[in-house]
């Protein structure tokens, strides 16, 4: 929706969001202590669960290198992580097919993989993270760039209120 206007030199943080058509009522538990839907306790939740259907596309939300691709039944399942300028790092995890090739460089808006149900999931979604030289980041404070004011402000409350992760 905006433009981002950038100085030489400057590299912007990620700041799309990597599902389309994304309304806040498709937001789920962000980053917290989140009550896992299999064992039913307080666990560390590193990412943003994004509802969507089986099948629907997940593209890149900045330039990268597809750092990593992991493919299980187990744990986040089908993950592809991309690296980016300034120390910024995206993973997109449950993905039922990938689309990418590890060491690759992919432009903003790429087709990454699927939403599924790979791994430990509980519903189809997306499991999305953002992370800076490491530390861990809440998704949903990226999203500004790409929507407006009160579906961003919705989407904050629904994040942070949502007790319960998807995965």
């Amino acid at each position: 929706i905006f433009e981002i206007v950038t100085k030489e030199g400057f590299s912007a943080p990620p700041m799309r969001i990597p599902v389309g058509n994304v309304s806040f009522a498709q937001i789920g538990a962000s980053v917290g202590s989140r009550t896992n839907p299999f064992y039913k306790v307080q666990m560390q939740h590193n990412g943003l669960d994004i509802i969507a259907s089986s099948g629907e596309a997940v593209y890149a939300v900045a330039d990268g290198v597809v750092s990593d691709i992991k493919r299980s039944r187990k744990g986040l399942g089908n993950v592809v992580t991309l690296t980016h300028k300034d120390g910024y790092m995206t993973r997109y995890a449950h993905l039922a097919d990938i689309q990418v090739a590890k060491g690759r460089s992919i432009k903003a808006g790429a087709l990454v993989g699927y939403v599924g149900t790979s791994g430990h999931s509980y519903v189809p979604h997306l499991h999305y993270e953002v992370c800076r030289d490491t530390v861990v980041l809440d998704p949903v404070s990226h999203f500004y760039a790409d929507i407006e004011p009160q579906e961003y402000v919705n989407m904050l409350i629904m994040s942070s209120a949502t007790k319960q992760s998807l995965d």
